[in-house]
């Protein structure tokens, strides 16, 4: 991945004498033709690129079990816990791409059946997220009408949030990011339900209103109460020896615990490093609040600076590459890994920013307060 300075934003090329200056549209539409033409290029120099259901289902069952084998190897007492976390991580965002390149169809397309079960798999691999078949539809919006206020995919992890502890907490637990400002995400779902669904009576908004509450239901529920408990338990056991009056825990209270660890290492604690990581990144790369609907060389930025490497371990490289599926859906996710190169050339020349880092201090706005007001 070639790296980038870290300038605001990208200059673009000067303008060829006397010739009519671009418009936003019109570099969008030269980025996705030569981001499209790059990627047909690399399928025609690699004709293995064209098995696509076969590259997705392989992905996806090899995310699986990667899992599956760092999860045995410290069941079975041949890995310490800290040897297994990050590779089953790293393995579970592989998952992650898989159902972002299922929810646009990319992989079994006319075996509608083969994509639900790989989207199930998925979600079991990563159950502190939302119902991926609910999520399709957040999703189709954001792309839609990413930036805006009814961009409920982004905002729900934080995108628009000003910077400090609230939003690190919010960002690093699904449950905290609802809980923590509740009156707000009720609204921000007011609104995308409104939008997107059209209620036509009170009975069916609030049939909706509910399917976007429970849309953690049942895994992510679960997951996140889990974790929760886990993190109360040891919080309480901890503190009470540090107080000088441990608790006397019951045996089955002691063995529900010890096999909920199990499960912490195995699954939960890795999937909280990478529900972080991508959260933080995903939250980050794309603004919010100054965005004109539908521009989208104002959507994202490309967040490829070396210091967020850790973060880009554990979400495949999404800072990097996300941004180049704003402008072209249609290709799978390594195949952007494949021409990030060539895709990065073309939209810094025709002004996506690059490392926009200020960002961070304007809570995802593209510019200031006070000169977006002017």
């Amino acid at each position: 991945m070639p790296r980038s300075a870290s300038s605001d934003h990208a200059s673009p090329a000067p303008a060829t004498p006397g010739a009519q200056p671009l418009s936003d549209a019109q570099k969008a539409l030269r980025i996705r033709a030569e981001i499209a033409a790059a990627g047909e290029r690399k399928r025609a120099r690699h004709p293995w690129l064209r098995h696509q259901d076969t590259i997705g289902l392989a992905f996806q069952l090899g995310g699986i079990a990667g899992m599956a084998l760092c999860a045995w190897a410290y069941l079975a007492g041949w890995a310490p816990w800290w040897a297994v976390v990050l590779p089953i991580a790293i393995f579970a965002s592989l998952t992650h791409e898989i159902e972002h390149d299922l929810i646009h169809q990319l992989y079994f397309k006319s075996r509608p059946w083969v994509q639900d079960v790989l989207l199930f798999l998925g979600w079991c691999a990563r159950p502190s997220t939302v119902n991926p078949w609910i999520r399709r539809q957040m999703h189709f919006h954001h792309h839609k009408h990413s930036g805006q206020a009814t961009d409920y995919e982004e905002r729900a992890i934080t995108n628009g949030q000003p910077w400090g502890l609230k939003r690190l907490l919010m960002t690093s637990d699904t449950i905290l990011s609802y809980a923590l400002r509740r009156r707000e995400m009720r609204a921000i779902m007011k609104a995308y339900v409104k939008e997107v669904e059209k209620p036509a009576t009170r009975g069916a908004y609030r049939r909706a209103m509910t399917a976007k509450l429970l849309s953690l239901a049942p895994l992510g529920m679960m997951f996140w109460t889990a974790w929760h408990l886990f993190l109360g338990f040891h919080a309480i056991d901890i503190g009470a020896r540090l107080l000088g009056s441990p608790v006397a825990w019951s045996a089955g209270t002691l063995s529900f615990m010890h096999g909920l660890e199990a499960w912490v290492v195995c699954l939960i604690l890795p999937n909280v490093l990478r529900n972080f990581a991508l959260h933080f990144i995903s939250s980050n790369m794309h603004y919010y609040g100054d965005v004109e609907r539908g521009n989208l060389l104002q959507q994202c930025q490309v967040l490829n600076h070396p210091v967020f490497w850790p973060f880009q371990l554990l979400c495949f490289n999404f800072g990097s590459t996300h941004a180049i599926h704003h402008f072209v859906v249609g290709q799978p996710f390594y195949l952007r890994q494949m021409i990030a190169g060539e895709a990065h050339q073309t939209m810094r020349r025709l002004g996506v920013p690059f490392n926009d880092l200020g960002t961070f201090k304007r809570a995802n706005r593209r510019q200031p307060a006070d000169m977006a007001a002017a």
